[in-house]
């Protein structure tokens, strides 16, 4: 038997006619979401590549006859939570709600698929945070998603939540997969292009709406992360409106 924490991921499958058993604790609130994955009609799919992924899950996925059992103990991951999060807030209907809600249950799987590699590889859970400190840490991340524009620094977001800069560093590079200038830089940009896509503001004014003080910087940066210039971008996708 298993113990399952909060935002502990669990990977489990069984034989023909076996069965898994979930035991919750007696007059507690529960809340689980569960991804069932009908192996044969998945192999089908054409966006279903299992040939790049790793011995253990290729032999689970293949496994169409249900043949044998598999278990995996995830570990602690924020992230899909955030991403369960987003499916609830969809407000799209019919076919288009479908399509957006099937695009999150991807990454939710594409997380698991990762972390399994990650155990696989023998990388370990930061064991500088425990999960409260984790938990501060997406909170971090969702404040600068909010507000890019604000002029973070490491220090500051230290003393702010209460955790060291070591412990800080951690938690991003654990939960984002970045250090904490990267995620910084990363949001801005991301943010960037959402503007340049969706209003009328030009590159200056965005360069200096998400926080960065040098345009040719911003320049430099887009086309490094997305390979084309923040004017090329612009021209690509400017639809002008008629009148």
């Amino acid at each position: 038997m298993k113990n399952i924490e909060q935002f502990q991921s669990v990977i489990f499958t069984n034989k023909t006619n076996g069965s898994n058993s979930l035991i919750f604790p007696k007059d507690s609130k529960i809340e689980i979401n569960i991804i069932h994955i009908v192996r044969a009609k998945f192999l089908k799919k054409r966006t279903s590549n299992i040939a790049s992924l790793n011995d253990k899950l290729y032999e689970v996925f293949v496994d169409t006859d249900h043949e044998h059992r598999f278990f995996h103990h995830g570990r602690l991951n924020l992230k899909m939570a955030d991403f369960v999060n987003a499916i609830k807030k969809i407000k799209s209907k019919g076919m288009l709600r479908l399509l957006k809600i099937e695009a999150k249950v991807y990454e939710i799987l594409t997380l698991h698929i990762q972390q399994h590699n990650l155990v696989n590889q023998g990388v370990p859970l930061p064991t500088s945070l425990i999960k409260r400190e984790l938990k501060i840490v997406r909170q971090l991340g969702k404040k600068i998603t909010e507000n890019p524009a604000k002029n973070y620094s490491l220090n500051q977001l230290s003393k702010a939540s209460g955790l060291s800069q070591v412990k800080l560093q951690d938690g991003f590079k654990f939960l984002f997969n970045r250090t904490v200038t990267e995620y910084i830089r990363h949001i801005r940009l991301e943010t960037s292009r959402e503007l340049i896509k969706t209003t009328d503001l030009n590159i200056s004014q965005i360069v200096y709406s998400i926080g960065f003080t040098s345009r040719s910087y911003f320049s430099k940066i887009f086309k490094e992360k997305y390979g084309i210039t923040p004017y090329e971008y612009k021209k690509q996708v400017y639809i002008p409106v008629a009148v």
